[in-house]
């Protein structure tokens, strides 16, 4: 592994948490690179906050529950139940991601394609990006 700085390898995790669902060797291969980068953290000493150690397969149903856990529009989906506030959104933001896209992007373009590009901010896209991951949302760390 060459020498990143904390701040890369993060990242890389992040990457690596939110690509598209893929057949059964890219996934273990997927795993071996995200327990290398959480070994390579652990190595340093990092205590900080990281993506969860548990990689998980990015479907619409994990997309969605990250977008109604976040609800990043304040639809209020959590108060009324409404499991389903997102779905539309969660299909589109996996299509973008199955064609190559980085999630912050796809997030963002689902969003903004929704609710208008003036009603979509860097930190909706973050909090959801920190739910997808596993890792503490601001207010939790």
């Amino acid at each position: 592994m060459t020498a990143s700085s904390i701040c890369q390898i993060i990242h890389q995790l992040m990457r690596l948490h939110t690509l598209p669902c893929a057949d059964s060797a890219a996934m273990q291969s997927r795993q071996s690179r995200f327990d290398a980068l959480h070994a390579e953290l652990d190595k340093r000493g990092y205590t900080g906050s990281r993506p969860s150690r548990q990689l998980q397969r990015m479907c619409v149903e994990t997309i969605n529950t990250a977008l109604f856990e976040t609800d990043p529009m304040n639809r209020c989906c959590k108060e009324n139940n409404c499991q389903d506030e997102y779905e539309e959104i969660a299909a589109k933001v996996l299509q973008h991601i199955q064609q190559g896209m980085v999630m912050e992007a796809a997030l963002d373009q689902a969003l903004c394609a929704s609710f208008g590009d003036d009603m979509v901010n860097g930190s909706q896209i973050e909090t959801v990006m920190y739910a997808l991951t596993g890792m503490p949302s601001e207010g939790q760390r």
